[in-house]
């Protein structure tokens, strides 16, 4: 089975937190190459400046209403990143979880039917245990590997694009990475990392920078051709979903 038009393959990419900065370096490659972006979102940061301490984002402006209803109209996706990044528990998940998606669909006017595990992949195990609750239709997880149209949607995986990752791997930054097993699989990449800037991450581990970030966008099209369904994950799901109503 093919995926949408035929395609053999899938290529996404999110953004956390959403930073508004994303707007002057990140947009402008999205709309070079025609890959539609996405953002997930923290509930009670949208339109502020970054208020969680500690984090290498701390203090950056967040998109407002108003860019991310722009970004949505380039085709761009948003998800639901819990209510505070605290990380996600089963003491907290009614709030983190399900209270989230209704505060940030309010604060959006918009229906957001994705959830995003904030931190680690440990929030993932309370996170899947309430998302049905809040009517979630996936989960997207940071367990580094590619998706197929066999996935349990409450268990995506999402490729780290980074520029070196810490001891004790040194990993550095790869603009092939997974892609050829993407290939080989059929299946469905969705690359994550935070806010590209130039010539230097604000954290390595956790970023790429512009030039890298569009050295992969330029891999995924040659490589991919006219085979590659790129594409945000809410319209991903919203078609798996579509699939199996019709199986």
């Amino acid at each position: 089975m093919p995926w949408k038009d035929g395609k053999t393959w899938v290529y996404s990419i999110t953004y956390d937190e959403g930073c508004e900065e994303l707007l002057r370096y990140a947009l402008p490659l999205h709309r070079a190459y025609g890959v539609p972006g996405h953002v997930a979102l923290v509930a009670s940061q949208v339109g502020v400046p970054r208020d969680l301490p500690g984090s290498s984002y701390h203090g950056m402006m967040i998109l407002s209403k108003a860019q991310i209803a722009g970004l949505v109209q380039e085709g761009w996706g948003v998800s639901c990143h819990s209510l505070t990044h605290c990380g996600v528990t089963f003491e907290n998940a009614e709030r983190e979880v399900v209270a989230a998606r209704g505060v940030l669909e309010e604060t959006l006017g918009m229906t957001v039917p994705l959830f995003c595990v904030p931190g680690d992949n440990t929030g993932h195990p309370a996170s899947l245990a309430y998302a049905p609750k809040a009517g979630y239709t996936a989960i997207m997880t940071i367990y580094d590997r590619v998706n197929t149209r066999e996935t349990d949607l409450y268990h995506l995986g999402r490729v780290p694009l980074h520029t070196e990752y810490p001891a004790p791997f040194f990993s550095v930054y790869d603009p092939y990475k997974r892609i050829h097993q993407a290939i080989d699989m059929e299946g469905w990449i969705i690359d994550y990392c935070h806010c590209p800037m130039p010539d230097t991450p604000i954290h390595p581990a956790k970023d790429c920078t512009t030039q890298e970030l569009e050295r992969r966008f330029a891999t995924v099209r040659e490589i991919g051709g006219d085979r590659v369904w790129l594409a945000e994950p809410n319209e991903v799901v919203q078609w798996l979903l579509a699939q199996g109503a019709e199986a």
